[in-house]
């Protein structure tokens, strides 16, 4: 069966944990050294004169130096402060290459490219390079190794960058930045380490990657917020909030949504038998219609690193397959949604998980973990792409905004209309991620010109610029479908503007990469998902700043208390009719008072299917009574009449000592429920 279970011993998870620290702070130091030494970057945000920099005269360290100069401006621009302006660059720089090389160790390990990283520039994959890089070869003959073989790594960063762009765009400021060599040798020395070679294996070590990376800063932000009373400010917020979900419950939730949601659709699958964690339900369940698997779809919208998606994205292969076995029969779709095994993997990325976060290395690494998973089932599978988005945009200039209006001159006034409101909402978005409802937004004015585009046809004396040039607008074409050619448009004219500013000699960079990230993030939010998974970021109303608590307190107004209630909230905004929420929160909006408004419009949309109280001490890593959880899976139910006579199936697992021992309660009591269910 699909669903293998990859755990790792505690040393090696020790292991990966001094892995991730020492790696942190070698390459943080490095980078610190880099930009000062090399590039006269000094942490305060001074910058050296050129005259005054000997290294200047090499062209490359030249030409980066001008890419420092502009990414300072930019950040400036959008609102940081030039000393936070570098403290940014270093945490990029350090987690770029440690993502990176931890990338090329997991893909050389599964033969997905020649060695990489496991002998360095002893690798057998850079002979191979150099036999078809000349001059490259030439500088490896120099004893210019080092140079030769970062050339080598940036080559290897371009040729997967064609499938998994986020992490591995060779021409990124820090991907340009690279350690030393003796440095670069000391840390791949660590990630070849035996103790860690069992880690490699699995797609789940990049969230312990990740976890680990940032405990240093998931502490000082805690000690800020709860010892010293401080609010959170922007750059605290994924340390502040990130929590590894256990697995069990990652299972749990996802089978008891997507998993029910394909039994429903299929009583005759042959799932429910392999579904681990499934609940039986009793009552009336209304059935699902059928639809193909790879019109299915599955959001989380804190995705963290994808832990939620990887579980999915078992499920969601046992699904293709299914469907390719009995596609033509009754209660099935005439044709499948795939024609062989081997589309499986590409086509689980492209149709149906969906993710976003607000930390840059956290999306990074989930499009990694489902790109390596995607492999893992078929080495040679295509990814064309992936629905992952990082909402890590900074509010780019007006000024180069109207540059690119009046130079597009753009034939309907939509464009227009959507670029300046999409400028004007994505703000804040680096810190509000997926609680902002900028779909709304992008809703009315859809909506707008749609109205526009019917009294034209209906009175042809209306101005012609009015009209919508895209065919079916008014029928055919739903706003997701209007809004994806829309994007694909914008962005040929901004790839258009980028080059024509390019040969003009101009540096329009990040006015580019920030709007092409705006039109990535809100195709996702534009949509409307079967399943809605999440393990929300959790923050009081008392450690919020003033945009955080200002923003929840005009949008989410009956679930401002916490940033987990708001999600409660935007994650059934996500929903289909009919879909799925699966979540596990903390369970103060069950009881309390200020919560009562939003459980009763919870309870007026959808019924509870299934939920496991786990009360305190569910997360490992958190002890006493921090973080009191609950788990539960509710269902869209528009009818009344269903949804009152629904009935929820309820785990109470409060008492239990610790973590393992909710989970072995659960499995316990899931067990007893089963046998009973049977023998009704």
């Amino acid at each position: 069966m699909a669903f293998t279970e990859q755990y790792l011993p505690e040393s090696t998870r020790n292991a990966i944990h001094d892995f991730a620290l020492r790696g942190r702070e070698l390459l943080t130091r490095e980078a610190r050294d880099l930009l000062e030494g090399v590039y006269g970057l000094h942490a305060d945000g001074s910058l050296e004169k050129p005259e005054n920099l000997p290294t200047l005269k090499d062209p490359e360290t030249r030409e980066i130096y001008g890419q420092l100069i502009r990414y300072l401006d930019d950040e400036v621009n959008a609102g940081l402060e030039r000393k936070e302006a570098v403290e940014k660059l270093v945490k990029e720089i350090a987690f770029t290459h440690l993502n990176r090389l931890v990338a090329f160790k997991m893909m050389e390990e599964r033969k997905l490219i020649r060695e990489t990283v496991r002998r360095g520039h002893q690798s057998n994959g850079f002979k191979f390079y150099l036999a078809d890089h000349p001059e490259d070869e030439i500088l490896f003959n120099q004893g210019k190794i080092n140079v030769a073989y970062q050339r080598f790594l940036l080559w290897q960063s371009g040729q997967i960058a064609n499938e998994i762009a986020m992490l591995f765009d060779p021409d990124t400021l820090p991907s340009r930045l690279f350690p030393r060599a003796s440095i670069l040798a000391e840390f791949l020395s660590m990630v070849n380490a035996e103790i860690l070679s069992p880690a490699w294996q699995v797609e789940e070590t990049v969230g312990w990657v990740y976890q680990f990376f940032n405990e240093k800063e998931k502490s000082d932000v805690f000690n800020r917020l709860f010892n010293e009373k401080q609010k959170a400010r922007r750059e605290d917020i994924p340390a502040a909030t990130q929590l590894f979900t256990p697995h069990w419950i990652v299972k749990f939730l996802t089978e008891n949504a997507l998993g029910r949601l394909w039994i429903q659709m299929h009583p005759d699958t042959s799932l429910k038998s392999k579904l681990e964690y499934l609940v039986p339900l009793t009552g009336n369940v209304p059935a699902e219609a059928v639809k193909p698997v790879k019109d299915i779809t599955l959001l989380d919208p804190a995705c963290g690193t994808m832990h939620f998606g990887l579980v999915a994205f078992d499920l969601f292969e046992e699904m293709y397959l299914e469907e390719l076995q009995k596609s033509g029969t009754e209660g099935w779709p005439t044709i499948p949604s795939v024609q062989s095994e081997d589309e499986i993997p590409a086509s689980i990325l492209k149709h149906n998980i969906f993710g976003i976060d607000i930390d840059l290395r956290a999306a990074q690494l989930s499009a990694l973990s489902l790109y390596l998973r995607a492999k893992r089932k078929n080495k040679n599978a295509e990814i064309a792409n992936h629905n992952i988005a990082c909402a890590d945009v900074l509010p780019f200039s007006t000024k180069d905004l109207g540059r690119f209006i009046i130079e597009m001159k753009f034939s309907n006034p939509i464009f227009e209309k959507m670029l300046r409101r999409i400028r004007e909402q994505l703000e804040d978005i680096n810190q509000l991620g997926s609680l902002m409802r900028v779909d709304k937004e992008i809703h009315d004015i859809v909506d707008d010109e749609r109205k526009k585009h019917q009294r034209y046809r209906q009175n042809k004396m209306i101005d012609t610029s009015l009209a919508m040039t895209l065919p079916g607008m008014d029928e055919s074409l739903s706003e997701a479908e209007y809004y994806e050619i829309l994007e694909a448009q914008m962005i040929q004219a901004l790839d258009f503007f980028r080059k024509s500013a390019s040969e003009r000699g101009e540096d329009i960079q990040f006015f580019i990469g920030e709007a092409s990230k705006s039109l990535r993030i809100l195709d996702l939010m534009l949509r409307r998902y079967d399943c809605v998974v999440a393990n929300p970021p959790y923050m009081s109303r008392r450690n919020m700043n003033d945009t955080l608590a200002d923003f929840l307190e005009k949008s989410y107004p009956n679930a401002k208390g916490d940033l987990y209630a708001a999600f409660i909230v935007r994650c059934a905004e996500l929903c289909k009719d009919s879909g799925r929420l699966a979540m596990i929160t903390q369970q103060s909006f069950m009881f309390i008072s200020s919560y009562e408004k939003m459980r009763t419009d919870l309870l007026n949309e959808f019924s509870i299917e299934t939920m496991a109280h786990t009360g305190p001490r569910a997360f490992p890593e958190i002890s006493g009574e921090k973080v009191n959880t609950t788990a539960f899976v509710l269902r869209r139910e528009p009818d009344t009449q269903k949804r009152e006579a629904s009935e929820g199936i309820y785990f109470r697992l409060v008492h239990e000592p610790d973590a393992d021992s909710k989970r072995v309660a659960f499995e316990k009591a899931l067990a007893e429920l089963r046998q009973i269910h049977e023998q009704a």
